[in-house]
């Protein structure tokens, strides 16, 4: 018998980006989830440290079937999402 290996589902990472204000690098969430419900915790967590970091204030909400946040604080505003890694750009 051949083992064959099956290609495994996209991975989901969250991701947030400065959308207004002064530019600083994206920053990418500390785990890798298995479906965008489990990322949800990961937009939630970094809303946290970056409201934290940025002295600012924040909110998550859903939106068309994936949690995503805004922060705003420090003279910047980002957005935190949820990326498949196939959204992910290439470098």
């Amino acid at each position: 018998m051949t083992d064959t290996l099956t290609p495994a589902p996209d991975a989901y990472v969250v991701v947030a980006e400065v959308i207004h204000g002064a530019q600083a690098a994206p920053r990418l969430g500390d785990s890798l989830y298995c479906s965008a419900e489990c990322a949800d915790h990961g937009v939630r967590e970094l809303v946290s440290e970056l409201i934290e970091e940025e002295d600012g204030s924040g909110f998550v909400l859903p939106h068309e079937g994936r949690t995503i946040g805004c922060v705003t604080g420090g003279g910047r505003m980002w957005s935190v999402q949820i990326l498949t890694r196939s959204e992910l750009p290439t470098i």
